[in-house]
C-alpha cells in the first residue's frame, strides 16, 4: 500500500528528531508501532511545502542543517527532485543509525509492507522481528526499560484494538520505558491540551510541536511528546526542532515551535 504522506513536512520533522534519539539514547531494543515500508521511490511522492526537497535545499545553505544526523543519513539516498532517489521510512533510518547488534521489533497492519521490511532488514544481516498486529497493543506488551519506542499513529486518539496512542504513551511512560510519540496537527488552532494530562507526574518529559497557518499536505503542523530521554537527547531534539522551524517557515507561512 502507497503512503502518500511519505517524505512530506510531518515526515521530515518525526525523522530529523528521532535521528538524535538514536544515535544517542542506545537502546538495546527499538520498538515501533507503525512501521510502514522500509523506503519509497520519491518519483512515486509530492512532498509538499516544508518536504524533503525543502529541507534539501534549505540543508544546503545552512551548516548545521546540513550536518545534522538526519541529512548525512539521507541526502545520499533522496538525489535531487530532477533526479529523484528513494526516501527512508523510519525503519530504515533506524537501521542506519544503530549499531548492528541492536533488535529493531516493528509492527505493520499491511502485510505486504511488512514483508518489505523483512525482506530489506534481513539482507541488511540486522535483529529483527516484523509483526503484522496492532502495533499499540504490540509495543506495549513487548516494551521494556532500556527500549526506545517510537508511537506514529495517523491520528493520535485513534483506539487500536487495546489503546489510543496516548493511552500507549501513558502505559509504556509509566514503566519506565524510553518513549517518543509523534502526531500531526491537522488545524492551526488545534488543541493540546491532552499532552499535559498525558504527562501529568512524570519528571522527564519533553514536549514540541511545530504548526503554521497552513493545511498544505494535509497538515497544519506536527508535534512530539516524549518521557524518559536522556537530558542529551531532548538538548539535540530541540535544537532540532527550532533548525527546522526557522529552516522551513519561508514554505510553511507562519510556522511556529510551540
Amino acid at each position: 500500500m502507497a503512503n502518500i504522506y511519505a517524505a512530506n513536512f510531518g515526515d521530515v520533522v518525526k525523522h530529523c528528531v528521532l535521528a538524535e534519539a538514536l544515535t544517542r539514547e542506545r537502546p538495546t531494543r527499538y520498538l515501533e508501532s507503525h512501521a510502514g515500508r522500509f523506503d519509497y521511490a520519491l518519483s512515486d511522492l509530492d512532498p509538499g511545502p516544508g518536504g524533503v526537497w525543502d529541507f534539501v535545499e534549505a540543508s544546503a545553505g545552512q551548516a548545521d542543517l546540513g550536518s545534522s544526523t538526519y541529512a548525512r543519513a539521507i541526502l545520499d539516498l533522496v538525489g535531487q527532485p530532477g533526479r529523484p532517489g528513494r526516501y527512508p521510512g523510519s525503519i530504515a533510518l533506524a537501521d542506519a543509525l544503530l549499531p548492528p547488534g541492536v533488535e529493531i521489533v516493528a509492527y505493520e497492519l499491511v502485510s505486504s509492507s511488512a514483508a518489505n521490511l523483512v525482506d530489506r532488514l534481513t539482507r541488511h544481516n540486522r535483529p529483527a522481528r516484523v509483526i503484522v498486529a496492532d502495533g499499540l497493543s504490540g509495543v506495549c506488551e513487548a516494551a521494556r526499560p532500556g527500549d526506545l519506542v517510537l508511537l506514529d499513529p495517523f491520528h493520535v486518539q485513534a483506539r487500536g484494538e487495546r489503546f489510543t496512542a496516548v493511552e500507549a504513551f501513558e502505559e509504556l511512560a509509566s514503566r519506565g520505558v524510553g518513549t517518543m510519540l509523534w502526531y500531526a496537527v491537522y488545524e492551526p488552532d488545534e488543541p493540546a491540551a491532552w499532552t499535559a494530562d498525558a504527562a501529568r507526574g512524570l519528571e522527564d518529559v519533553w514536549h514540541a510541536r511545530l504548526v503554521g497557518d497552513s493545511t498544505a499536505g494535509g497538515l497544519a503542523g506536527c508535534g512530539f511528546l516524549t518521557a524518559h530521554l536522556s537530558p542529551v537527547t531532548v538538548s539535540a531534539a530541540a535544537a532540532a526542532a527550532t533548525l527546522l522551524t526557522g529552516a522551513l517557515s519561508a514554505v510553511r507561512p507562519g510556522l511556529r515551535l510551540e
